[in-house]
């Protein structure tokens, strides 16, 4: 959970959720044999540009899918900072940075619609599957243009939607379906479009004082060696929440549809791959303007 600071424990029902259900999950979250989070992470740093000895904010970190890839890139000399609202997944991150010996990690339970940091002090912010379930989007994207230095890039990722010919959520329409029937469709998984759609989402960023604006849609793929692996996997992430709300007979009507959806849809037979849509956004902090000098003033 991200308390708005420490010691403020001021948190909706929703977020209180939220902190319940990635506390609990923490230990098997992007770790069940499953790739889809970590190379979507990857993806984003390069799209990002991130480099050497850079400063990296990362929102919403999780286990570290986007934050390792980062450390990696930002080297020994570079810094980069996840926060996230689950107490148990930064302990989670902090315990496989020492093991990974990466001193450049750091880790923290904060806020991340409004992350407690001065003005300009990252060269990135980045958001990989977290920022589109912020409550105020625009605020949010404020707060990170005002901690990013001039020239600092912001890098977002999520879900995107896919309505025709009919809706899919994790490339299968069963999901959809279930997800759509009790109620789901949240910031999590969402049934409308992450932040809004594209042109929304364009608009916030200028409005938030951003430029070079790009957002893209790239074919993902979440791989697994079966497709009760994968159904497996959809309960150790946000759809844990879908799950527990439903009775046992819904729930097994559910899981078979999945799994056999999975294994019609796979793009190979000999293991389960699904091809699924994600939403890259890009965006820059422009430079500050010099202040004019004497050459620069008319004469008197």
């Amino acid at each position: 959970m991200y308390p708005d600071r420490p010691g403020e424990m001021r948190m909706t029902d929703a977020r209180r959720e939220a902190q319940r259900i990635f506390d609990t999950l923490a230990s098997e979250y992007d770790r069940s044999g499953v790739d889809y989070f970590g190379p979507v992470g990857e993806r984003l740093v390069a799209l990002v540009k991130i480099g050497s000895g850079e400063s990296v904010l990362d929102i919403g970190c999780g286990r570290g899918a986007v934050l390792f890839h980062a450390a990696r890139a930002v080297g020994e000399h570079g810094r980069v900072v996840g926060v996230d609202l689950s107490t148990a997944m930064v302990e989670a991150v902090r315990k496989e940075a020492r093991a990974s010996e990466m001193p450049q990690v750091e880790a923290m339970v904060g806020e991340g619609q409004s992350p407690p940091f001065p003005e300009q002090s990252f060269d990135v912010v980045t958001g990989g599957m977290s920022v589109h379930m912020l409550a105020d989007i625009p605020a949010a994207l404020r707060a990170y243009h005002q901690v990013l230095r001039p020239r600092g890039r912001l890098g977002l990722s999520a879900p995107a939607t896919v309505e025709r010919p009919a809706p899919e959520v994790f490339g299968l329409r069963s999901i959809a379906r279930f997800s759509a029937a009790h109620d789901a469709g949240s910031g999590i998984y969402p049934y409308t479009e992450a932040f809004g759609g594209a042109r929304r989402l364009r608009g916030d960023l200028l409005a938030a004082g951003f430029e070079e604006v790009e957002v893209l849609e790239e074919p993902a793929f979440i791989c697994t060696d079966s497709a009760e692996r994968f159904l497996r996997w959809t309960w150790t992430h946000g759809m844990r929440k879908l799950w527990e709300r439903v009775s046992p007979d819904e729930r097994r009507r559910a899981e078979r549809a999945i799994t056999t959806e999975a294994r019609a849809r796979s793009e190979r037979t000999d293991r389960i791959v699904l091809r699924t849509p994600v939403m890259y956004v890009t965006a820059v902090r422009p430079a500050l303007h010099a202040t004019a000098g004497p050459s620069d003033r008319d004469p008197a």
